[in-house]
Parts: structure tokens; sequence; C-alpha cells
């Protein structure tokens, strides 16, 4: 099987860049580069460069350099490093990806990846583009490292906490990693069909939840599709209450 590296970005006291609504870059790359690993399972072994919110070395160089030594060491066949752009303008915004200058297969790794990503993520083509990064410079193997969105812009800062956009990105990257090494990647499984609601059901519900607040059992109003717990605890408080001042 394909040897991969998949590097999430930052991790431990360096939190990355950092939304305007509090999101860290580190978490997004965590999550975004752990479902890439999944998706990538049945035609390559991979292994992220950090599985937990921690830090590869007790600084940034030693950080970076761990990052490219655990590609080399384990003469892997190809180094992908998630991140999330920012930049001082918040207006600034859309998708590009990296690859050392000059290197052939790097761009090539870069080109499949961000071809994937572009009409999947249907964000702004920022360009596949060079650049001197160290885990790109120090890492022997066909490297890129990807810039998702621009965190620092609000709008993209919440998709980019969204679930289903870090889904869409990791099965673009995950598609094109494939695409360079050759490999048949099947699709992703459909996600799991949410049965459909039932409006009577929903009503007492809702209900429920009117008369509870009324009644002055709870404070503010909740989502129906809570845990049926919830909805037990209440229906029996309502009863008692009736019992009570009957």
């Amino acid at each position: 099987m394909f040897k991969v590296v998949i590097d999430p970005g930052h991790g431990g006291e360096d939190p990355g860049a950092v939304g305007p609504g509090g999101v860290q870059e580190k978490s997004v790359n965590l999550a975004v580069a752990k479902r890439i690993a999944s998706l990538l399972s049945p035609v390559a072994e991979v292994r992220l460069t950090r599985t937990e919110e921690e830090a590869l070395g007790t600084d940034d160089r030693s950080d970076l350099y761990g990052r490219a030594a655990l590609a080399n060491e384990w003469v892997a066949d190809c180094f992908v490093s998630i991140h999330c752009n920012g930049a001082a303008d918040p207006s600034a915004h859309g998708t590009e990806t990296y690859h050392y200058p000059d290197s052939g297969q790097g761009r090539e790794l870069a080109q499949a990846i961000h071809s994937r990503l572009i009409p999947d993520l249907g964000l702004t083509d920022r360009g596949v583009k060079q650049a001197n990064f160290k885990v790109l410079r120090q890492t022997d193997c066909p490297a890129c490292l990807v810039e998702l969105a621009f965190i620092s812009n609000p709008e993209e800062e919440r998709l980019l906490e969204n679930r289903d956009f870090q889904e869409t990105a990791a099965q673009a990257v995950a598609a094109g990693i494939a695409d360079f090494l050759g490999a048949c990647l099947q699709p992703a499984p459909a996600p799991e069909t949410v049965a459909p609601t039932n409006p009577e059901l929903d009503d007492w519900k809702l209900k429920i939840v009117r008369e509870a607040r009324e009644a002055g059992l709870i404070s503010q109003d909740h989502d129906p599709d809570e845990s049926g717990a919830v909805w037990f605890v209440l229906a029996i408080a309502l009863n008692l209450l009736k019992v009570v001042k009957g």
C-alpha cells in the first residue's frame, strides 16, 4: 500500500490563526486531517504528524522539523499539510495550495488536490503557488500545503467550523491524493438517512416546552430533537405540577 503522511498544521500552545469568532486553526486542521486519514485507509497506510492538540517540538523550528522528519524516516510516498489561511484584511478569501519551488512531483500533488478542492468547496480559486515553507523544503517526498479557506474572514470562519464543510474538504483532499498516487478511491459512504420527523410528535414536544416554560420549570426553549429523556422528565414534572395545583 501507499504510505501517506497527513500533517494537521500547528498544535499545542500554537493555535495557528484564530478567527474573529474565536475558532482556532489548529482544531480545524486536526478534524479535517483525521477524516482524510480515514477516507484514504482503503488504499494507503496513513500517518498523522499529530493526533491531539499537541506540538512536535519545544519551539517552531523543532516542531516543523519533526513533521518533515516523520515523513522522511518512514519513507512516505507523499506529505500533505492541512492549514487555514489568515490575513490582516478580513475580506481576504478563497483556497490556495502550495508546493516547494521547482518541485515537479510536489507541483503535481498540489495541482491534483487543488483541482478537487476548488469545485467541491466552491470558494475563490487563488491558485497553485510556490513557497519556501520549511515542511515543504525539508520533506524528501512529494509535498504540498493546503490553505482550505481564510479563518480570518468571518464568513469562511463559519464554514471552516462547520462539520459538513470539513467533510467536503476532507473528501476533496483525499480524492486529490488518490489521483496523484494513481489509486482508486471508492466514493465516501453517504451520510445515514435521517428518519422523517413526525409532525404530531413534534407538536406535543413543543407544547410541553411551552407549558414548562410558562410554569417556570425551564428558563428557555429546547430543541425538539434533544434526547427523549428530556421530554420524559418534563412531562412528569408537568403532571406533578398539575396534581399539586389541582
